[in-house]
């Protein structure tokens, strides 16, 4: 009654028959198929009784049988179909159901044959009919149940109705010409319905497999088994296979901010526009996440040279989601066949190691794999995982720099620093391990740690009656724009009992400029939780004046950049650390300056009216204790020569 159906597919798996059975399945998604293949077998199972009633009655009546026998036909004929139609739709397990249906219909031909006394004709036509249905639907298991039910019912109807066997009905053989001709074709017809459907549901599953569902291009595993394939014949394209591993900057902050949906969007026009840097025989696939791939071959060179500065100019432009103006540049690492491997997963390996090079040069460039590459791949690979036990177990510790008044040099602050002593590298720096951080994605663990740990500290200082007037915190780009960032900050301060008047939070320059607007709430949020803010590094993330303006803001920090060539014949920094003293004053900011290494330094600060510093020339950060000595013993550290004179001249 239905087609030979080996593989069922529904959405994105085919559901092979096992042992040659076949199965209808009821995963979500496939409810609308299985019922219509169950629609499929009730119609020709009507089809099917009705024709036969007609030369099964005929033979009955030329074999003058008793009226009860004729009722059980017609009832079965006419009544039985829509009865196994319900029990299928009326109950679970619609496949079992119908296997069940199968072998009752097989039951009933083998009493038929034997009520209509094993007429030649009318045995063949039923018991053969039968059986093609049960082979078709469920396979051997179902066709060797059917076959044992139809010796069932050869039994039941011996039994019931007696040993009797009749010769060929010339006269009623006609009557069999529409079981024989009619429902052969119509279920023919059936047949091929279904197989095209399943070879429709076939190439559709296979194009799922090999396709990324979000952005239509090649998968992972396809752009791995066809590169493979590449290899396997380089001579086919001219030995010539360069892999350029694709690396988006700054989507993870996209999707945390935003929402995966406006995600989702970016990464659809990334895929649009990579397929519009690609050339025809260019191979573009998302490998995983925000990783895309471009496997290219041939002979043109020049397409080879120019890919790169094509992606880096496409992913420059801006994207335009969900009513948002996102910019998404892109890091690349290049790896070349044969030098760079082997085989796809060499060659995708060594691509993934130089983009990671790339974006450790500053991001939006591309790198090529050199060998050395690997080894500091596994060097990092190395010192992420030490790191992450290292904050899971409480390891960093926090030092603390003093911040003084260059006027008297007493304390007015403290900065959180935090330092690493790591059993096997040693003394870690801050510059080694937080670009790790950053990679690995432990900033935000990192951050919160070192937020907790800060405001800890605070509270025992505040305990001891020791604590310094302002705690200085960085706070890393990606933590501020966690959408959770202020509540976590709270909880600290609830679970410490830290004042939070005494914290002040500080946030780069650069970290404010990427997401202004979204940096502007957060800040907000932050004053109101009863914080301060202070810009660290300030003048080398090239705000606007307007920009500066409008963040709730309560302190520029200097950078050390344009400290450091005060003193040194250095017109240019000179200039710049008073233009900033001047902004801060204008926009009634404090202002302080750190990497304060020199008096001439220190002098030229205090002459500009900047009277907060902190840097060597003071004190480099000390560990808990020994801030916590400094404090107790209330300084002053190192005062200035021209303290004093400094003073004389703002006033």
């Amino acid at each position: 009654m239905l087609a030979d159906s080996r593989d069922l597919v529904y959405s994105r798996q085919i559901i092979r028959t096992r042992r040659g059975t076949s199965v209808l399945t009821s995963g979500r998604g496939d409810a609308g198929w299985t019922t219509g293949l169950v629609r499929r077998i009730y119609q020709l199972r009507v089809l099917g009784y009705t024709m036969g009633a007609a030369p099964v009655l005929l033979l009955l009546r030329a074999q003058r049988a008793p009226a009860w026998l004729f009722g059980i036909v017609l009832f079965v004929c006419f009544a039985w179909p829509h009865i196994a139609y319900q029990r299928v739709r009326s109950g679970g397990d619609a496949p079992k159901r119908e296997q069940w249906n199968l072998i009752l219909d097989c039951a009933f031909g083998g009493w038929l044959v034997a009520a209509v006394h094993f007429e030649p004709l009318a045995t063949v036509v039923i018991l053969l009919m039968f059986a093609l249905d049960s082979m078709a639907v469920g396979g051997w298991p179902v066709f060797l149940g059917g076959m044992a039910a139809s010796v069932v019912g050869v039994v039941l109807g011996i039994v019931g109705l007696g040993m009797r066997t009749d010769p060929l009905s010339v006269r009623i053989a006609p009557a069999w010409l529409p079981v024989i001709f009619v429902y052969p074709l119509v279920y023919a017809k059936v047949t091929h319905d279904v197989s095209v459907k399943l070879l429709d549901r076939s190439r559709r599953l296979r194009e799922l497999s090999e396709r990324d569902t979000l952005t239509g291009l090649a998968n992972r595993v396809t752009v791995g088994t066809r590169l493979q394939a590449l290899l396997a014949d380089p001579d086919a394209v001219d030995g010539r296979i360069l892999v350029f591993f694709i690396d988006l900057d700054g989507f993870k902050t996209v999707n945390d901010v935003l929402g995966h949906g406006i995600g989702d969007q970016v990464l659809v026009e990334v895929a649009r526009r990579l397929s519009g840097c690609a050339r025809g025989g260019d191979l573009v696939a998302r490998y995983g996440g925000d990783e895309f791939l471009i496997v290219t071959t041939g002979a043109d060179g020049a397409h080879r040279r120019e890919l790169p500065d094509v992606v880096l100019a496409a992913m420059a432009q801006p994207i335009h989601a969900g009513g948002h103006e996102l910019h998404i540049g892109a890091s690349i690492g290049i790896s070349v066949f044969p030098v760079h491997g082997s085989d796809a997963e060499a060659l995708i390996r060594s691509a993934d190691m130089a983009m990671y090079v790339a974006k450790s040069r500053g991001r939006n460039c591309c790198a090529y794999y050199r060998a050395e590459m690997s080894e500091a791949a596994d060097a990092r690979l190395k010192l992420s995982s030490r790191l992450r036990k290292a904050i899971e177990s409480g390891a960093l510790r926090l030092h603390y720099q003093p911040q003084v008044d260059m006027r008297d040099g007493k304390l007015v602050g403290v900065e959180a620093l935090v330092r690493w002593r790591d059993e096997l590298y040693g003394d870690v720096e801050p510059a080694l391990f937080v670009p790790v951080a950053e990679a690995a994605g432990l900033v935000s663990d990192l951050g919160e740690w070192v937020l907790r740990e800060a405001c800890r500290q605070s509270a025992l200082w505040r305990s001891a009656g020791v604590r310094p007037k302002r705690l200085s915190i960085n706070l890393s780009a990606l933590q501020l724009q966690r959408g959770n960032i202020v509540e976590t900050f709270q909880a600290i301060v609830r679970e410490t009992g830290v004042d939070p008047a005494t914290i002040e939070l500080e946030v780069t320059e650069t970290a404010l400029m990427k997401q202004p607007e979204l940096a502007v709430r957060r800040l907000y949020d932050f004053r109101r939780a009863g914080v301060t803010v202070a810009i660290d590094d300030f003048g080398i993330g090239y705000s606007s004046l307007n920009q500066l303006r409008t963040l709730p803001v309560d302190r520029i920090k200097i950078d050390r950049a344009f400290v450091e060539g005060i003193g040194q014949g250095s017109r240019e920094t000179g200039a710049i650390a008073t233009a900033i003293v001047t902004l801060a004053k204008a926009l009634g900011l404090g202002v302080i300056a750190e990497g304060v290494e020199t008096p001439a330094q220190q002098d030229f600060l205090l002459a500009l009216g900047c009277f907060e510093a902190q840097g060597f020339l003071y004190s480099k950060a000390l560990d808990a204790e020994s801030i916590t000595r400094l404090m107790r013993e209330g300084g002053p550290l190192p005062n200035p020569p021209l303290a004093t004179q400094g003073s004389a001249l703002i006033a």
